[in-house]
C-alpha cells in the first residue's frame, strides 16, 4: 500500500468533508435569494410577465445554478407559496388543544410571523394554473382554519358569532393588514389592535403588546 497516497487521501476527504456544510449553506443562501428575488419580481409583475432568464439577471445567478435548484419557473412558484401553506397549517396545529382566546390571537398572529419569514412570497396573488400547484397544502391550511375557529365559536367571543364569517373575514383581511402596516415602527401592535378589533368582542381583547 502506498502509505503517501492514503494519507493524502485521508487529507482531502477531511478537507472536502470540512467544507461541505460551507457549501451547503452557500448553496442554500443562493437558494433563498431566487425565492426573495423571485417573489418580489412576481409581485411587482405579475408571474405571467417575468421570465427565468429576467430572474437569473436580477439574482445574479448562473443558468446552470438555477436548474440545479428549481426544474422550472413553475417549480420555483411553487417553491416560492407553498412553504407558506405549510407554516401556517403547522402553526395552526400547534393551536389545538388550546383554550378559544389563545387560538384566536394565535391565528391573528401568524400572519406577521408569515411576513417575517417569508416577505412578498405572503402577498402574491396567484391564478388558476398557479393555484393548481398548491392546491393541497392550501386545502390542508383552510380545513385547519376551520378547525380553529369551529372550536372557538360556542365560546362566545367572536365578535359576529359565526366561525364561517370570521374565516371569510380573515380570508379577505389579514394579508391585506399586515400590508398596510408593514413598514409602520408599530407594525405588530397597530396590526394586532385591528385584527382583534374586527374578529373579537372587547371583552375578549387583550392589553396592547
Amino acid at each position: 500500500m502506498n502509505m503517501t497516497v492514503s494519507m493524502a487521501d485521508e487529507a482531502a476527504s477531511r478537507n472536502l468533508t470540512s467544507r461541505s456544510p460551507r457549501v451547503a449553506q452557500r448553496r442554500e443562501r443562493m437558494r433563498q435569494n431566487v425565492l426573495r428575488v423571485g417573489a418580489k419580481m412576481f409581485l411587482d409583475r405579475g408571474i405571467e410577465n417575468v421570465s427565468v432568464e429576467e430572474i437569473l439577471a436580477a439574482a445574479g445567478l448562473a443558468r446552470s445554478t438555477f436548474y440545479s435548484f428549481f426544474t422550472s419557473k413553475r417549480d420555483l412558484v411553487f417553491h416560492i407559496l407553498d412553504p407558506v401553506f405549510q407554516t401556517g397549517v403547522t402553526h395552526m396545529k400547534d393551536l389545538q388543544g388550546k383554550s378559544p382566546a389563545d387560538v384566536v390571537y394565535g391565528v391573528i398572529d401568524m400572519y406577521p410571523m408569515l411576513w417575517e419569514k417569508y416577505g412578498e412570497a405572503l402577498f402574491l396573488r396567484i391564478g388558476h394554473d398557479e393555484f393548481a400547484l398548491i392546491a393541497k397544502t392550501h386545502n390542508q391550511y383552510v380545513e385547519m382554519l376551520d378547525k380553529c375557529f369551529g372550536a372557538v365559536e360556542a365560546a362566545g367571543i367572536l365578535r359576529n358569532g359565526s366561525s364561517a364569517h370570521t374565516q371569510r373575514l380573515i380570508a379577505r383581511c389579514a394579508i391585506e393588514v399586515v400590508r398596510v402596516y408593514r413598514n409602520d415602527p408599530n407594525f405588530k401592535r397597530l396590526y394586532r389592535a385591528t385584527m382583534e378589533g374586527m374578529l373579537l368582542t372587547d371583552d375578549a381583547h387583550r392589553p396592547a403588546i
